[in-house]
């Protein structure tokens, strides 16, 4: 997973990670993915799936304490989201509910790839089908020694 300038910036400052990315939505997309985290989404990507809680809108929360170096989404949660698209979804972007995917620096974003396996995101499947509930039952950020 990629952090965006303004989420290492955010952090670098006393700010959490936990608190940047709560209340934010997953984006999941299919085509190439941006450069990195900054940049804007491409004009080829479409969005297929927003993940938010409960398919509801709102937005995803995680557990109050990291454990072993691992923040993970909240046990309580289910975070689900509608397919838009028969496509194949090849990447993310883990921001908050406003953020337009416009070029930024300052922008609280965590980029990544998804797949079935070997992914910063894995999913049962890849190829998403218009108006499936596509649900993320497992989603935690590691940091480094």
């Amino acid at each position: 997973m990629r952090l965006s300038t303004g989420l290492r910036n955010h952090q670098l400052s006393g700010g959490s990670l936990r608190g940047a990315l709560n209340a934010g939505v997953i984006r999941m997309y299919a085509g190439s993915a941006a450069a990195s985290p900054d940049a804007a989404v491409p004009s080829a990507a479409t969005m297929i799936c927003e993940i938010s809680v409960s398919s509801s809108g709102t937005g995803l929360g995680f557990e109050a304490n990291a454990a072993g170096g691992r923040l993970q989404k909240s046990a309580s949660e289910v975070w689900s989201g509608a397919s838009t698209a028969d496509q194949q979804v090849s990447w993310f972007r883990f921001v908050p509910p406003a953020d337009d995917g416009s070029l930024s620096t300052t922008a609280l974003r965590l980029q990544g790839t998804v797949a079935q396996v070997g992914a910063d995101l894995n999913m049962s499947s890849t190829l998403f089908t218009t108006g499936a509930t596509q649900t993320v039952d497992y989603f935690s950020i590691f940091q480094p020694e």
